[in-house]
């Protein structure tokens, strides 16, 4: 995992996970949401996924997964065929199967078009943009609310948001029953047609009916507003569970492991001493392992994470994520170059891991390698050219190899995927006058021009 360190509500390098801060209102900063990277989260739930996507006729490379670096039970689909997913609902799962449930329920929205408008007007936005809109969507439900409608957590009426578009709070993120159920329908036919048992989408319900029971406020977040829990919902997948052909199906082995791997390594990073608490030193299971070395880590003890991740790696060379643990823990440790050395090992087994290329370009880069930081990220952007900190890396290391036209170019996809559109064009120009014509790069300088000043999107 390689992060940042949040400063006067500025994105600055420092170490763990991923993390964009949005640009927010003053009123919705205490709302502030991150958005956190880690390779090995987002693999595994695209595999947990993987069936049920597969049963619903969708193309898993089209669909995006996010992390958001929250505490509340919470997940939405939102900018089209994008999952996000808080890392307290990722840590309140007890098993594989509940949170398989969750994703069939979310994957349920995505191929009903729930939400369409939004999905059309986000379709196009960065991930962070989108964060960015749920937050000032937020901030005004808050600002906008009154005695009547403060339980619904819905302003008065639509108020215009950045880039022009019109959305509620409830238009963001809330779904109505009718869809919920149509999302609930969907998902319990994807988990059948995957063999996959529907009794953990049941149980992660009835987790949420007892946090639902548990609130006090009525403009409390969570997922229980966003998708709104009924009896009736509940009674609803219990006939289903009745006549399920797969209820006694188990989960395979390896998504217990691969869910188990995914609770610790969260577990440990963001709650260390509950971490240490459950994952006992003597419980020599990957996943306490792993959870220990995380936590160790984050409570201030990192040669003790460094062994514990050691001991992992003599055990298995070949796993990627373990080489990636250690890689975090020595760039938190201010050790770049031995954390590119890491970080190189996790690329070497497992290249075709945007993320983890990233955590190693951003190593080489602190290394003061930034030529080796350029070639990392060229293959990042090829797979997620709406990677905002990507470009913004990108645009950094060409300026440290002091190569101004590849600077400008960078800076301009930056300044594009930001929604600004005149500084797109003046640096595409600036690049388009120094780069070599006839080039890739400087005809990629033509295209963003040529799109902004047309006001249409820019292909890539």
């Amino acid at each position: 995992m390689v992060g940042k360190r949040i400063v006067a509500l500025f994105v600055a390098a420092a170490v763990a996970w991923t993390a964009v801060v949005p640009a927010v209102p003053a009123h919705a900063q205490r709302r502030a949401l991150l958005l956190v990277r880690d390779a090995e989260i987002e693999n595994g739930i695209r595999t947990l996924a993987g069936p049920i996507w597969r049963a619903a006729g969708l193309d898993a490379a089209s669909i995006e997964v996010h992390l958001v670096q929250d505490g509340g039970i919470n997940a939405f689909v939102a900018g089209g065929q994008r999952i996000f997913i808080n890392t307290g609902l990722l840590m309140r799962t007890e098993t594989a199967g509940q949170l398989i449930g969750v994703l069939a329920h979310e994957t349920g929205h995505i191929k009903g078009a729930h939400l369409a408008k939004l999905q059309d007007a986000l379709r196009n936005a960065t991930a962070e943009a989108i964060i960015e809109q749920i937050l000032m969507a937020a901030a005004i439900g808050v600002a906008a609310g009154t005695a009547s409608n403060r339980g619904a957590g819905v302003p008065v009426e639509p108020r215009v948001l950045g880039g022009g578009q019109s959305m509620a709070l409830q238009g963001l993120l809330g779904y109505t029953r009718s869809q919920e159920q149509q999302a609930d329908i969907a998902g319990v036919s994807y988990l059948e047609r995957a063999g996959i048992s529907p009794v953990g989408l049941l149980e992660f319900m009835k987790i949420l009916q007892q946090q639902e029971r548990l609130v006090i406020s009525p403009t409390a977040g969570g997922y229980n507003r966003t998708h709104p829990l009924t009896g009736e919902r509940i009674e609803f997948l219990e006939e289903q569970i009745r006549k399920s052909r797969a209820v006694n199906a188990a989960d395979p082995p390896q998504f217990k492991e691969l869910h188990a791997r995914m609770v610790a390594k969260t577990l440990g990073y963001f709650e260390p001493g509950r971490a240490l608490q459950k994952y006992a030193v003597n419980d020599r299971s990957v996943p306490a392992r792993y959870g220990r070395a995380m936590a160790l880590w984050r409570s201030g003890q990192p040669a003790q994470g460094i062994a514990v991740v050691d001991d992992l790696i003599r055990e298995f060379p070949r796993d990627p994520y373990v080489h990636e643990l250690k890689g975090d823990i020595l760039n938190d440790s201010q050790r770049p170059g031995d954390a590119a050395g890491a970080y190189q090992k996790a690329v070497d087994l497992l290249p075709s891991s945007p993320a983890l290329r990233q955590q190693l370009a951003a190593a080489q880069f602190n290394a003061g390698q930034p030529a080796a930081a350029v070639r990392n990220l060229e293959h990042v952007v090829r797979v997620e050219d709406r990677n905002a900190s990507a470009w913004d890396l990108m645009a950094r290391s060409h300026a440290a190899l002091g190569n101004q036209p590849m600077t400008d170019l960078a800076t301009a996809e930056l300044f594009l995927l930001r929604g600004d559109k005149a500084g797109a064009v003046f640096k595409a120009g600036a690049a388009e006058r120094a780069l070599q014509r006839g080039t890739p790069a400087w005809q990629r300088a033509l295209d963003i021009k040529a799109a902004v000043e047309a006001d249409r999107p820019v292909r890539r």
